[in-house]
């Protein structure tokens, strides 16, 4: 019997504790955007009092766009920082799994050198799995497959992202 478990498909992990760096990150300076356009706002504000024309309701009006604006960047990097994290536990359970798998493979790579006897007869090269090896081989295919659940729901929220920042463009801001 042969034991070889492939598990190319989780290899080069990301490594969650800079996911979740990245994350807060992105949350800080989307949060330092928003407060400076929010003093922009404020400041702004200050003028409705003592401005009187024509166009006072459009001036003011487009006073509000900056407050509106800090207000989407900070909604977005929250969003965005949140995608992240949710990648960076799924990384992470990935993470643990894969080591588990490693582990049990060694031992039954272990176990079946150990049980030489019934492979000495098959050429090598093609040497079936045994059981135990398939299922552990089932199991790293299924955790490649989560691998790439996690990527694509990351990918598909900040897709929703980037939908929803098109959006505001559309409507004049």
């Amino acid at each position: 019997m042969s034991t070889f478990i492939d598990l190319s498909g989780t290899a080069g992990l990301p490594i969650p504790s800079e996911l979740e760096e990245s994350a807060a990150a992105i949350l800080h300076r989307g949060s330092n955007v928003n407060d400076a356009l929010q003093r922009v706002h404020a400041k702004w504000s200050l003028l409705t009092g003592a401005y009187s024309a024509p166009e006072q309701a459009r001036v003011q009006g487009a006073m509000d766009r900056p407050r509106d604006a800090g207000e989407a960047v900070l909604q977005a990097a929250s969003h965005a920082a949140t995608a992240l994290r949710i990648f960076a536990a799924a990384v992470e359970g990935i993470r643990r799994k894969r080591l588990e798998l490693q582990a049990q493979a060694v031992l039954l790579l272990e176990k079946e050198n150990n049980d030489l006897a019934p492979a000495a007869a098959l050429p090598a090269g093609n040497l079936p799995l045994s059981l135990p090896a398939f299922l552990l081989q089932s199991n790293a295919d299924q955790l490649a497959l989560e691998l790439s659940a996690a990527e694509d729901e990351c990918m598909r929220s900040l897709a929703r992202l980037q939908r929803s920042a098109d959006a505001p463009e559309q409507r004049g801001l």
